[in-house]
């Protein structure tokens, strides 16, 4: 849990966030949200004994709830989101998946959502490296390879390719340049 949360706070540091952790992580909604995701994850998969147990889903519920409702940031801890995860820009940020890989970054808008796909329903996979910009949209049991950018506002229903830029409703393959000149 520590690990992955320091390799968090390294990314925004990356990004050119300068200053103590302490005032890093008050600055940043999305470290926030990722310091509550990273706390409730670690108790799910090394739950208590039975009663601090259910003490604890009580306080991180409302610790949850709170957090959600003041940077507009969805993220449910039972999912697995790899090291080094950058939430660019609060509000609006609804992430529902299956797993997110080491060193991807969302803007604010985007939305991993539920949905149906080759008669499948299911949630996204995310690769390393995926950069999700403003508004992109990733919707059903769809794998973005790493590498993988989403242009802004980009509604992608369909797997990607290793390196893939997307954009466009449905989203398209524009190249295959990747998200190295986007992830810091």
């Amino acid at each position: 849990m520590l690990e992955d949360f320091k390799a968090d706070i390294g990314r925004y540091r990356r990004y050119g966030y300068t200053g103590s952790t302490v005032r890093l992580v008050l600055d940043h909604q999305g470290l926030w949200a990722l310091l509550c995701y990273r706390v409730g994850r670690h108790f799910h998969l090394h739950p208590l004994p039975f009663g601090p147990r259910q003490l604890f889903k009580v306080f991180y519920w409302f610790w949850w709830k709170g957090v959600q409702s003041t940077t507009g940031v969805f993220i449910e801890p039972e999912r697995k989101i790899g090291p080094g995860f950058h939430i660019g820009h609060f509000g609006d940020i609804i992430l529902g998946f299956e797993e997110i890989g080491a060193d991807c970054n969302v803007a604010q808008g985007v939305t991993l959502g539920y949905g149906y796909k080759d008669g499948v329903w299911g949630l996204p996979r995310l690769g390393d490296r995926v950069w999700i910009a403003s508004g992109g949209k990733v919707i059903g049991p769809v794998f973005l390879a790493n590498g993988t950018v989403v242009g802004a506002n980009a509604v992608v229903n369909k797997d990607t390719d290793e390196n893939a830029v997307v954009a466009g409703v449905p989203a398209r393959v524009l190249s295959h340049k990747g998200s190295a000149g986007y992830i810091g």
